[in-house]
C-alpha cells in the first residue's frame, strides 16, 4: 500500500512528483531505496525525536518548524488512517471546522498536537478549497501571533529563520534614535524586500514601504510587527504549499472522503449564515450566472418554476436587496399575481412565517437543474471549491472592488 512521509508536507522532498509518477511501487522505496530505517513508528516511544535541545511545546506552538519532522517520522498512511489514531483524525478534522465555528477543542498532549497539524494538512490537500485553507491558515496564524508576543527572541528569531525572512539586531544607536524621537521600541531589523512581500497583507498605512525609515536596505521594526510580518510569512508559506500539492489530492481523497464532507457541510452551514451586513451595498455585476440568468428569463416573460423564483428571493433579501426591489422583478412574470407575490416574498423572508429560509446552495441547484454553469463557462464557477451561490458573489464583488481601486491608482 501506499506510504505517504508526512515529514515532506512539510514542503521538503518531492511528493508531488513521487506520488504522480510511482505507478506501482511502495513510495519508502522511491523516496529513500537506501534507507528503509526512516519508515519510523508512530508511536511517540519509539521515535527518539529532535534531541534534547529542542523543547517539544516549542514544536507544539510552531508545528511547522524543520523539527517538528523529528516529531513525524515516516508514516504509513494506513496506520494513520486506522482505528488507533481516529482521536487525532478527530482533533484534526474539528481543528478545521473551529475557524468556521471558533468551537474549543480541548487538551490535546504537544506530541499529538504536532501530528494533528500534519493530519489538518493531508485534509486541506485533498480538499483543495482555499476558503477552507485560509481560514485555517488565519486560525493558526492568530494563535501563532499570541505566542510569539510573548515568546523569546531566540524563538522568535528561530521561526523567522524558517520562513526564510532575513533579519538582523539594530545597534544601540538605531535603538537610542527611534526611541527618543518615534517613541519606538526596535526589535529587529527586517530586509526590506521581505517587509515588503508580508506587509502587503496588512491593511493600513503604517506598513506602507513609503511610511518606513529605511536604513541601507533594512527597515526597524518592533516586536509588534516583526510578529505580524511572521504570521503573514506562515499564511502565505502555508496557502501556497497546499496549493502546490493539489496533484497528490485524489490519492489522499480516498482515505478521508467522510471527513472531507463534513468540513464542507460545515463551510456551506457558516456561508448560508451569511448577513446582509456581510456584503455592503448590492452590486448586480457580481451576481453568480445562476441568478443573471433567472431574472434575465424574467425580464423576457419566461415562466420559471418555483425553485428557481425561491433561490431568486432567498438571495436576492441574504445580500441586502430591499422586498420592493425584489416584487418589482416578478411582475414581468407570465402569470404575475401583485397579492401573491408579497405573500411569497414575505414568506420566504420570514416576515410571515417568522423564518428566514436560507440560500440554497450549487449542490441543490445543479439537482434541480438551476446550475447554469455548463452553459456560461464561468471560471469562478467552475472552481471545484465553488459550493454557493453567496460565495461566489462574495468573491466576485471583493475581485470587482480590487479592480476598481487598482485602475482608480494608475
Amino acid at each position: 500500500m501506499y506510504v505517504l512521509l508526512i515529514h515532506i508536507l512539510h514542503g521538503r522532498g518531492r511528493v508531488g512528483a513521487i506520488l504522480g509518477d510511482c505507478g506501482k511501487a511502495p513510495l519508502e522505496k522511491v523516496l529513500y531505496p537506501q534507507n528503509g530505517a526512516l519508515q519510523k513508528s508512530l508511536d511517540p516511544g519509539s521515535n527518539p525525536g529532535p534531541g534534547p535541545d529542542m523543547d517539544i511545546t516549542l514544536l507544539a506552538r510552531y508545528p511547522f518548524l524543520p523539527e517538528a519532522r523529528e516529531y513525524v517520522g515516516g508514516i504509513r498512511i494506513e496506520d494513520i488512517f486506522s482505528l488507533k489514531y481516529e482521536p487525532l483524525r478527530d482533533y484534526a478534522k474539528r481543528w478545521i471546522i473551529s475557524s468556521f465555528n471558533r468551537t474549543s477543542l480541548g487538551f490535546i498532549s504537544p506530541e499529538d498536537k504536532i501530528l494533528a497539524f500534519y493530519i489538518s494538512k493531508l485534509y486541506l490537500i485533498a480538499l483543495q478549497d482555499p476558503i477552507i485553507t485560509q481560514r485555517f491558515a488565519n486560525a493558526v496564524r492568530d494563535q501563532m501571533e499570541m505566542y510569539l508576543l510573548n515568546d523569546s527572541d531566540e524563538n522568535i528569531e528561530r521561526v523567522a529563520t524558517a520562513f526564510g525572512i532575513r533579519f538582523r539586531n539594530p545597534d544601540k544607536r538605531i535603538k537610542d534614535l527611534h526611541l527618543e524621537l518615534r517613541n519606538y521600541l526596535v526589535f529587529r531589523m527586517i530586509y526590506f524586500i521581505d517587509f515588503v512581500k508580508y506587509a502587503s497583507r496588512i491593511s493600513g498605512e503604517a506598513f506602507r514601504l513609503l511610511n518606513q525609515p529605511l536604513i541601507q536596505g533594512w527597515i526597524p521594526v518592533s516586536k509588534e510587527v516583526f510578529a505580524k510580518l511572521l504570521r503573514e510569512a506562515f499564511v502565505t508559506q502555508f496557502t501556497e504549499e497546499i496549493e502546490e500539492n493539489r496533484e497528490k489530492a485524489k490519492v489522499i481523497k480516498k482515505y478521508v472522503e467522510q471527513e472531507i464532507q463534513e468540513i464542507l457541510e460545515v463551510k456551506d452551514k457558516f456561508i448560508s449564515q451569511y448577513s446582509s451586513k456581510d456584503f455592503g451595498a448590492v452590486q448586480i455585476e457580481a451576481f453568480p450566472p445562476c441568478i443573471r440568468s433567472i431574472i434575465a428569463k424574467l425580464q423576457n416573460g419566461v415562466n420559471i418554476p418555483h425553485q428557481a423564483r425561491f433561490f431568486l428571493v432567498t438571495f436576492l433579501h441574504k445580500i441586502g436587496m430591499k422586498e420592493e426591489e425584489i416584487f418589482n422583478l416578478f411582475a414581468t412574470a407570465p402569470d404575475f399575481n401583485e397579492s401573491m407575490t408579497k405573500y411569497q416574498i414575505r414568506h420566504i423572508t420570514g416576515k410571515i412565517s417568522g423564518k428566514e429560509y436560507e440560500v440554497p446552495k450549487c449542490e441543490t441547484l445543479r439537482a434541480y437543474g438551476l446550475c447554469v454553469r455548463n452553459i456560461f463557462r464561468d471560471n469562478l464557477c467552475e472552481k471545484d471549491w465553488m459550493s454557493h451561490p453567496l460565495l461566489y458573489y462574495k468573491l466576485r464583488k471583493e475581485w470587482l472592488s480590487t479592480r476598481k481601486k487598482s485602475s482608480e491608482s494608475q
